[in-house]
């Protein structure tokens, strides 16, 4: 839902996309097929992902996250094999001007923690 300049996304939304027990994380999975990736919503410099090749790594790699992050709840979606990880640099004032200043390529990672960003100069 769009209201004004905010995106508004409904808890009732939010609750759907996160499963908290290692019994609606396989249900899901199932639903959506192996591969997987698990993500801890709070989690942030590495902590709290999962890729999950399998229903029989499921329970391990699950527990996993919650120890890593714990209390956050759990997203959970199909793997995006051979994705790339870009991020745009942004610049904005008060009065809603913004420009896209630069992208950067952030993919080449170790333990889904940035090695290198290659940017323009």
């Amino acid at each position: 839902q769009y209201s004004g300049k905010k995106i508004i996304i409904s808890t009732e939304l939010f609750k759907r996309g996160c499963v908290s027990t290692v019994e609606e994380c396989l249900a899901a999975s199932n639903k959506i097929g192996f591969p997987i990736m698990g993500k801890a919503s709070e989690g942030g410099g590495g902590k709290g992902i999962q890729k999950v090749d399998n229903a029989e790594e499921l329970p391990t790699c699950f527990r996993r996250v919650q120890a890593e992050v714990p209390g956050s709840p759990i997203f959970i979606m199909k793997l995006a094999k051979g994705a790339r990880h870009l991020e745009v640099q942004l610049l904005a004032n008060n009065y809603g001007n913004a420009i896209s200043l630069f992208g950067r390529d952030c993919s080449i990672q170790r333990k889904h923690q940035k090695i290198i960003e290659e940017a323009l100069a």
